[in-house]
């Protein structure tokens, strides 16, 4: 690597438990000397951060926040702005307000977000640096580029999936026009992307899949004797298709087998899980974990018999990419089962490594869980070959490595031979 860049990411919040490939991200960039300052427009809340690691507080340390401002702090950022650079302050304010909006709310949000790009501008205008990096399309890269033009700087912007990419998309078309590079994690998302915002400007945009730190990630052998384990990790929302996992158990427990269900996590979603393992009478089978700490959802990876996690695409649109926890149930060789949907299958071969079956399909679901179940010997070729496809494909020194040559060549030599574009 050359002279190494100092570089601003922004995030929206951080440290956070469903974010964990941005830590592996921040961590690789740091070993490799580059100096990263992160603005977040939030800490994580206090439910959160009671379970987050010691390693993701300490990367976290430093962290300029946002919110909340102080509104004469605030006050003061617009009044240096509008006295050093009034006309860049008018026209970046006009253009981004101006803009094609989906509805009145998201065009007040930008003004927000507006306001506070302005703001972090003002708290990092007497730090040498070379480039901001937002992460997530939405009010990330909003914040990013409001800085980039008040402080003269360029941006580059990771889009991973979402409602801010999939679902009323807001400035999608002018976030990344500014971009000076986009980086993506899924080929679905890339082509997405190049469909929204045409083949010209999708020229900007390269997929380079998140990776996994393989050490944290070591496999034990199986428990023979215990009850099987079903485990899910993954936000409580609607497009984990959790509710089909629940409806699967009661017809995976009628056909007579003994098991118990675990989902880790958070979100909107609880009370209606809740409210449907009572009425399905499940709750000596189905258990709602709450969102845990890393090293004990892991553990929980070492227990469990499969993995199941049936994405769906919502109401709206909304869809996941590649989820995180798949790679890792993976790692971990527990045998996965998922739907064939997003980009799921870059990472997931039917029969080969893990089992896909059609998104909403509670029947096929029920027969794929019922099939890991009874042939141990699937089990154990499934998880074979997962843990074979992320070491080949996720590992984190060589996905990272790519992500930096692809997004910062000036800085950093030579190219990952076995990257994606």
């Amino acid at each position: 690597m050359k002279e190494p860049p100092t570089l601003i990411y922004v995030i929206g919040t951080y440290p956070s438990l469903t974010t964990t490939f941005i830590d592996r991200e921040i961590e690789f960039l740091r070993r490799s000397g580059v100096d990263i300052q992160i603005v977040a427009m939030r800490r994580p809340a206090s439910s959160s951060e009671a379970v987050l690691t010691k390693e993701q507080k300490e990367l976290g340390r430093g962290t300029i926040y946002l919110l909340p401002v102080k509104r004469p702090d605030l006050i003061l950022s617009h009044l240096y702005f509008v006295a050093r650079h009034p006309l860049c302050y008018l026209k970046t304010l006009i253009y981004l307000v101006m803009r094609p909006h989906p509805n009145l709310q998201t065009r007040w949000m930008t003004l927000l977000h507006f306001g506070e790009g302005v703001y972090a501008a003002f708290l990092v205008r007497q730090r040498q640096f070379q480039e901001l990096h937002a992460h997530f399309v939405d009010r990330a890269a909003t914040i990013a580029l409001v800085m980039g033009r008040l402080l003269g700087k360029p941006y580059s912007l990771s889009v991973h999936a979402g409602p801010d990419l999939f679902v009323n998309p807001v400035l999608l078309r002018e976030k990344v026009m500014e971009a000076r590079h986009v980086a993506t994690c899924t080929a679905y998302n890339k082509a997405h992307l190049e469909n929204l915002v045409g083949p010209e400007l999708g020229q900007k945009v390269s997929y380079i899949h998140h990776g996994l730190d393989l050490q944290a990630y070591q496999p034990t052998k199986p428990f023979p004797d215990r009850r099987p384990l079903i485990l899910s990790v993954g936000q409580l929302n609607e497009r984990k298709g959790f509710i089909h996992l629940i409806k699967a158990c009661r017809l995976v427990r009628d056909r007579g087998y003994d098991f118990i269900c675990e989902i880790v996590g958070k979100g909107p979603q609880r009370q209606e899980l809740e409210a449907l393992i009572a009425q399905l009478s499940l709750q000596d089978v189905v258990t709602l974990c709450g969102a845990l700490p890393h090293d004990q959802v892991i553990e929980k990876y070492r227990q469990a018999t499969m993995f199941v996690l049936p994405c769906v695409k919502t109401s709206d649109g909304n869809l996941d990419g590649i989820p995180n926890v798949l790679p890792e149930a993976m790692a971990m060789r527990v045998p996965v089962i998922s739907g064939n949907i997003s980009g799921i299958p870059e990472l997931v071969q039917n029969q080969v490594n893990g089992i896909l079956i059609s998104p909403g399909d509670d029947d096929a679901l029920v027969d794929a869980m019922c099939q890991l179940l009874d042939d141990p010997a699937l089990r154990e070729r499934l998880a074979q070959n997962g843990r074979q496809t992320v070491v080949e494909t996720f590992d984190v020194e060589r996905n990272v490595r790519h992500f930096a040559t692809t997004l910062w060549p000036q800085w950093f030599d030579g190219h990952n031979p076995g990257g994606q574009h």
